[in-house]
């Protein structure tokens, strides 16, 4: 058994993954380094080894790493491991993302008495599933309010908007990536980023047909695909380039740690998405003064303002996604205001100091109301 911290409050987070591949884990790992540890004391589950352990360590921080299971088969063995875990630790409060976590997590922390809070990152969910966790749930975060509409049933009081914020001066910080040297192309050619898991969700199929309709017109740019790929989507995807005679476009990285240092370096950002919270490298493009194409989904226009600081289109219509890209690529001047525009606005709605701060009040409020 571990002495009990009587001085801080212990707060038990779920990852999805021991890696930082996503978008969510990288949010994690900025909100559990910045927790003020004089009140709050934050242990991270990991479900494999990977960077965030590796980073989470670093930073001081204690993780246990411990192999999740699905809702597919109950596993009442991982229930009662957890309510050991939970006692171990002398928990608090309990934080979770991925629905199984939640559901194995909730049931231990429904039966021991603690909080849960559930951390709602992407806009869709299976409604039943939707009702039986938030039903094991104090508080359910939403990284953006246009989430609360995946919950209608819910009283509101238990829904609480913390918008994803990112700090900018860290972000400034990253070291820009001569992408264009990468890749083998000169300064003039334009370079569109799109960065996400390559899979049927992130909707890159409908980025590749809007590039053969735009490279009817021109071929002075170049398109990257950065992110872990599932096999059979990539092949898919590959096979629709070569089809229409547009490989030559497009550069694929595979998943990269140095997505701040090609966002600087890129000169639009698309994100052709069916699925997102409130997506992180959205953020990260208008941090970097960039302007951003994406998806109408989750909280995209929460961040996107439509002709503003850049434009938002509806998921699957590549018809518009060309046209949008068209019309920036003919327009240095519009990428260039409209990055601005961008860059004012992660600074003065998107505040990583927000963000934590928000969440530090809510722990105190669930904390006060369990005593």
């Amino acid at each position: 058994m571990s002495k009990k911290n009587t001085n801080r409050h212990n707060i038990l987070y779920f990852s999805s993954f021991g890696s930082m591949k996503g978008g969510g884990q990288r949010s994690l790992f900025y909100l559990v380094r910045g927790l003020n540890k004089n009140i709050f004391n934050p242990i991270v589950v990991c479900p494999e080894e990977g960077e965030l352990v590796n980073k989470l360590k670093e930073t001081g921080i204690e993780t246990v790493v411990m192999p999740s299971r699905r809702f597919r088969h109950l596993s009442i063995r991982f229930i009662i491991k957890l309510l050991r875990l939970f006692k171990e630790k002398n928990i608090a409060i309990v934080h979770t993302d991925a629905p199984a976590e939640t559901f194995y997590a909730g049931v231990a922390a429904r039966l021991l008495g603690i909080p849960l809070v559930w951390h709602i990152r992407v806009s869709n969910g299976n409604k039943v599933i939707n009702s039986l966790l938030s039903y094991l749930c104090a508080k359910l975060i939403l990284v953006a309010k246009s989430l609360e509409s995946r919950f209608p049933y819910l009283n509101s009081n238990k829904l609480v908007p913390i918008i994803n914020g990112i700090n900018v001066e860290e972000f400034d910080a990253f070291s820009r990536t001569d992408i264009r040297k990468e890749i083998g192309t000169d300064k003039d050619t334009v370079v569109i980023g799109c960065i996400g898991r390559i899979e049927e969700m992130k909707g890159q199929e409908y980025l590749v047909r809007a590039i053969d309709i735009v490279s009817r017109e021109r071929r002075d740019f170049r398109v990257l695909l950065i992110g872990e790929a599932d096999e059979t989507y990539y092949k898919d995807i590959m096979a629709l380039m070569d089809s229409l005679n547009i490989t030559m476009l497009f550069s694929y990285l595979g998943y990269r740690t140095d997505t701040a240092g090609i966002i600087k370096d890129v000169d639009i950002l698309v994100s052709s998405s069916f699925q997102e919270g409130l997506s992180r490298v959205i953020l990260e493009a208008m941090a970097a003064g960039k302007p951003v194409i994406a998806t109408d989904v989750g909280g995209t226009g929460e961040a996107v303002i439509d002709g503003i600081n850049g434009y938002i289109i509806h998921p699957g219509n590549y018809n518009a996604l060309a046209e949008t890209i068209l019309n920036l690529l003919s327009s240095p001047e519009k990428r260039k205001e409209m990055g601005t525009q961008g860059r004012q606005r992660v600074e003065h709605l998107f505040s990583l100091t927000d963000n934590i701060n928000k969440t530090e009040q809510l722990y105190l409020s669930i904390l006060k109301n369990a005593n």
